[in-house]
């Protein structure tokens, strides 16, 4: 492939090149905004340098290691030490190239290095400028590159705070006139037009000004508002896996819950397993502050402490009530995007395999072994808790309740309102529990009116609190259905107007059934579709006891009469089975038969399995790689008739240029290609020669005479269509 060496082909190549660079570094400039790219301008250097390279026809035995020098120093300079003419550094590199490798055959790219990811970037841009020089001289089409780098910026100034507004006027401006140019040169080429250098004037500032009129009376023209409800808090909120905000979102753990509300839909993602004798919730954080909205912590800012031991920071219960000393063993799963604690209420102990802190944050309760959040996932994979499963005494907490022995504040804290709160909650608390005459009487009540048959759970269409609107006052008054963020947070309001202290908890409830594993421990699986919250409340001598007011939801912890060493206990009237998040109904155990099916199911990677580094999506790729070149092997066979369907039953004005053009690309494709400087006519000659016919020439006599000649361009088509169908097959044989 030679391009024209006359000043005029350089001038205009050059043109083509600077446009090229300018719509590359479109695609460059956001990645500051919306990515941790420290520096574009190495990335903006390396295209420049390849354009220019490519521009002046350098050898690719000189531009190869040029550009391999480039990109090496600035790796080194970004991510290595020592003098880099002594390659020692090479070794380093070379050994994170193996290291990112592993993690990708494993699945992990978000494991993967920042030093990996610019090399891949560079050789990304390094294959982009190739590709567009190949599009721009010898395709003569820009069309693809066009349209991407459009779709590309407008998707960034629709989802990100990068603002596209000048980028895009800057990108339609250099597009169309590229479109226009590149469209010129084809023309030349296709009928071997010999021009002069004014002539391609009279064609260049037509079009130049033609596109700036036309962008400048858009920019001035009135515009219609938007006649569609904007997709994007939908589309987002589904990617934040809950978030905060309104709109549908994912179920899950997340730690905003300034906005409640709004529909969620399930995700059976899994986060953690876990080996334990029983069923019980599994904690994450508290939160004190309701808004009328949703929740804050009352010291957001609170710094987590290193704490040595858990039994004198976490009281949860008097020591007198009676426990049950247990041990769980917890895997989280490696993509679970946070790293704290996720642990049993009563817990006493974390045992984790590289022996790491603890630190806790008094405020909210959440405990991590990375006092900033910012840690190895692979030190924390696994860990062991041993905790003192309570059994709360019934005769305790319907004594009178004075919270003599709190700290001082607490009560004020735990029984916070805003004073935006519409009288009409308190009212129906009052109403609720009139009849009752000791707290727990009363808790008792508002749980059971919130299990009514008046309210109904359910995850879909739940209405978003808009002005001045009170979450728990829509919920009560109004929709009268939601889920566990409804009835926890009506729950804590109704107790709270009757200053009754309670907290508002979040966590997982204890998952689905995998397998037994040995005696009477058992494995469960939790997903996102897990989680939940519910509510505490706190009693004189007793401490946080939970409650459970969610419709369809069981409390998993028990009631005994008295303290420990009481022989004489009561029925309780909490049921030690609970219903996940994702169904409200109880879920039975799998049969004994089933057990080890489930299991192989649950901890093995099958062939069935698709997921990242999985066989099954190993082996999807390949498949899709074997049939890609399949395709493309066997192109000459099926691309004929493809074209044949695709022109031969229109009968258009334009239908005669596009199916000759695209009957000489599939010569090309053959290997028969027109040379440069070679006329329609003696190609055709030279055709006819190669397939022993004389379609060739017929056909490009009737086509110049429709070219030049537009107003009998249908009838030369169906006349030509036959000779024109008959060279389309000879190709595929």
């Amino acid at each position: 492939m030679k391009t024209s060496d006359s000043f005029e082909g350089k001038s205009v190549a050059l043109l083509y090149y600077v446009f090229a660079f300018v719509l590359l570094w479109e695609w460059l400039r956001p990645l500051g905004e919306f990515t941790d790219t420290g520096n574009t301008f190495i990335f903006v250097f390396f295209i420049g340098v390849s354009l220019l390279m490519t521009f002046i026809s350098i050898k690719w035995y000189i531009t190869f290691p040029i550009k391999t020098f480039i990109v090496l120093f600035m790796l080194h300079g970004l991510y290595f030490e020592g003098v880099f003419f002594s390659f020692l550094w090479i070794t380093d590199l070379i050994e994170d190239i193996g290291f990112n490798l592993m993690l990708i055959t494993n699945g992990n790219w978000i494991g993967m290095t920042a030093a990996f990811r610019s090399l891949l970037f560079f050789i990304l841009l390094w294959l982009l400028v190739y590709l567009i020089h190949y599009w721009i001289l010898y395709q003569k089409r820009i069309m693809f590159f066009f349209v991407l780098t459009l779709l590309y910026i407008t998707v960034l100034d629709t989802f990100t705070p990068y603002d596209a507004t000048y980028a895009i006027v800057r990108v339609v401006l250099i597009g169309f006139f590229m479109l226009g140019l590149l469209y010129f040169d084809r023309l030349k080429k296709i009928e071997n037009l010999k021009m002069k250098r004014t002539a391609s004037l009279r064609w260049i500032m037509p079009l130049l000004a033609f596109i700036v009129f036309s962008m400048f009376l858009a920019i001035l023209a009135p515009k219609a508002s938007p006649q569609w409800p904007d997709p994007v808090p939908y589309i987002t909120a589904v990617g934040q896996e809950g978030e905060g905000g309104g709109g549908n979102k994912k179920i899950g753990y997340s730690p905003n819950d300034e906005s409640l509300g709004g529909s969620f839909v399930s995700d059976d993602t899994e986060v953690f397993r876990h080996v334990s004798t029983e069923r019980h919730y599994w904690r994450v954080e508290t939160k004190d502050v309701y808004t009328g909205k949703g929740w804050q912590a009352s010291d957001p800012d609170a710094v987590p402490e290193e704490i040595s031991s858990l039994q004198d920071e976490l009281n949860w219960f008097d020591e007198r009530v009676e426990t049950k000393s247990l041990k769980s063993t917890i895997t989280i799963n490696q993509d679970y995007r946070y790293l704290h604690v996720i642990y049993p209420l009563g817990l006493t102990a974390v045992q984790t395999e590289e022996k790491l802190p603890l630190y806790l944050n008094r405020n909210s309760e959440m405990l991590s072994p990375y006092q900033d959040n910012e840690g190895s996932r692979g030190g924390f994979l696994s860990y062991q808790v041993t905790y003192d499963l309570p059994s709360y005494p019934l005769n305790e907490m319907k004594k009178e309740q004075t919270f003599a022995d709190v700290p001082e504040g607490f009560v004020e804290r735990y029984t916070q309102l805003p004073d935006s709160l519409p009288k009409r909650v308190q009212e129906l608390a009052i109403s609720i529990t009139d009849s009752e005459n000791n707290q727990y009487d009363k808790a008792k009540a508002i749980e059971d009116f919130l299990g009514s048959a008046e309210f109904t759970y359910d995850k879909e269409d739940i209405p978003i609190p808009e002005g001045k609107q009170d979450y728990v006052d829509q919920f009560l008054f109004e929709t009268f259905k939601g889920y566990c963020d409804n009835f926890s947070t009506s729950m804590i309001v109704l107790l709270r107007s009757l200053d009754i202290p309670a907290r508002w908890v979040k966590g997982y409830t204890e998952g689905d059934f995998v397998s037994t594993v040995e005696n009477s421990e058992s494995e469960y699986v939790v997903t996102n579709n897990n989680a939940h919250s519910w509510v505490e409340i706190y009693f004189d001598g007793v401490g946080w006891v939970p409650f459970e007011p969610t419709k369809g939801f069981v409390n998993p912890y028990t009631l005994t009469n008295d303290y420990r060493d009481v022989t004489d206990p009561v029925n309780t009237e909490e049921q030690k089975e609970v219903v996940e998040e994702e169904e409200p109904e109880e879920i039975p155990e799998k049969p004994e038969e089933l057990e080890e099916v489930s299991s192989a199911k649950n901890n093995g990677r099958s062939m069935v399995d698709f997921r990242l580094g999985s066989v099954g999506m190993y082996g999807i790729i390949i498949g899709m790689v074997l049939v890609a070149f399949i395709i493309y092997v066997t192109r000459m066979k099926w691309l004929p008739r493809l074209i044949i369907f695709k022109y031969k039953q229109r009968s258009d004005d334009d239908v005669f240029f596009q199916a000759y053009e695209s009957l000489l690309n599939q010569f090309a494709r053959r290997g028969i290609k027109r040379n440069e400087g070679q006329t329609l006519r003696e190609y055709a000659q030279y055709i006819d020669q190669y397939f022993q016919v004389d379609h060739m020439t017929t056909l490009t006599k009737n086509y110049e005479r429709a070219l030049y000649r537009q107003d009998n361009a249908k009838e030369e088509w169906q006349r030509s269509v036959e000779l024109w169908e008959n060279l389309i097959k000879r190709t595929s044989s």
